[in-house]
């Protein structure tokens, strides 16, 4: 049975526009980050400016998959709104979605692979190849899609609360162990790479980042539920910024009275323990409460972060190659630039993006919607 015959509502929630704002400032500050990581020279990467390009680049990553379980709780709630109560329709529709992501990701590996070797001889791509087995940030939005609706999905029609903050905590509090793990040598690594390991090949490991999509989940479920009416979306949303204050202020006293309190072998592995996660956990809550504001003030008519937002995915691919690949380093831009050269660089690399992010909403999509339109109506 995929539909309860109890009485369903179908007043929907008020649209959550913020979660569009939240995905542009991801999708902003992965720019920066990753254009002041590939065009600053290695003497400006020693600034203080630098560092905190750093710092903030602590902050995409996370909030991109917690905002891929925001999308997975949003998804089941609206199905459970309509009825639909059986975990295979529940979970399917996601694990399909995981495996095109999946797909994207080692497309996009490979593209990679050959537009970075272009300068090299045909000869020496063999050398390369494991490059495109690397797991990324792609490859763990993937992989986290198959697995976490297997442990989020609700049941019984209401949401698996317990579970899914269980496997929240399973991941964060085995990360320190298992994501930095050397693994047996029969077990191929661009497999053993999805779970732990060692840098490049494991850069997104679902030991300690399935988290943070398990973390979304919950966050989605309250979310949605919330609102029903504007004025409780806005207590959502006002909450979520004052909890994410709290876990900052709570980690920042620990720390203060015992900054040892869990010693870690080294600062990558402590970037993997829960204190870092109940950190980083609390700056996306700040950042929700702000993107809800933003939103209530402004709306999203001409929101260049909402705009970013829905097209993130090609903002993605696109900057990846300008900033580390080919042109980057045939015109001069890899690793010369000071902080004030690179900020003007990142300026023009918005402006770039946000030309490409309207093209597709504004031209390429019209398009298609009317080429389909057409093509259906040959047909009837």
């Amino acid at each position: 049975m995929g539909r309860v015959d109890t009485p369903k509502s179908t007043a929907a929630p008020a649209r959550l526009d913020a979660v569009d704002w939240l995905r542009g400032a991801a999708v902003v500050l992965m720019i920066q980050t990753h254009l002041y990581d590939a065009w600053v020279s290695p003497a400006a990467k020693l600034t203080p400016a630098y560092h905190w390009t750093r710092f903030l680049g602590g902050i995409p990553s996370r909030l991109f998959l917690m905002l891929v379980g925001v999308s997975i709780a949003l998804r089941f709630e609206a199905q459970l709104r309509k009825g639909i109560t059986d975990r295979k329709s529940l979970v399917r529709p996601v694990q399909k979605r995981g495996l095109e992501v999946l797909a994207l990701a080692y497309l996009f590996r490979i593209q990679e692979y050959i537009l970075g070797h272009m300068s090299q001889a045909i000869v020496d791509f063999p050398r390369y190849w494991p490059d495109i087995l690397r797991i990324d940030i792609l490859n763990c939005i993937g992989a986290s899609m198959l697995v976490v609706p297997v442990l989020a999905a609700p049941r019984a029609g209401r949401p698996a609360w317990a579970r899914t903050i269980a496997g929240m905590l399973f991941f964060v509090l085995l990360g320190p162990v298992i994501g930095p793990a050397h693994f047996p040598t029969f077990i191929p690594t661009w497999l053993s790479a999805y779970f732990g390991g060692q840098r490049p090949m494991s850069w997104f490991a679902l030991f300690p980042w399935a988290a943070w999509p398990l973390a979304g989940i919950a966050i989605g479920h309250v979310w949605s539920r919330a609102s029903g009416t504007a004025r409780r979306q806005a207590l959502a949303f006002v909450l979520t910024g004052l909890a994410g204050a709290a876990l900052i202020a709570i980690v920042t006293v620990i720390r203060a009275i015992n900054p040892y309190v869990i010693r870690y072998p080294s600062e990558l592995v402590q970037q993997m323990g829960p204190g870092s996660f109940v950190y980083r956990l609390g700056m996306n809550g700040i950042v929700a409460f702000i993107a809800w504001a933003m939103v209530a003030l402004f709306g999203t008519r001409y929101s260049i972060m909402c705009r970013f937002g829905r097209t993130s995915l090609l903002v993605y691919w696109v900057h990846i190659d300008l900033c580390y690949g080919l042109i980057a380093h045939r015109v001069g831009l890899y690793g010369r630039l000071n902080m004030t050269q690179a900020t003007i660089g990142l300026a023009g690399m918005i402006v770039l993006m946000l030309g490409l992010s309207m093209a597709k909403t504004e031209w390429w999509d019209p398009w298609r919607r009317a080429a389909r339109q057409r093509h259906q109506t040959a047909m009837v």
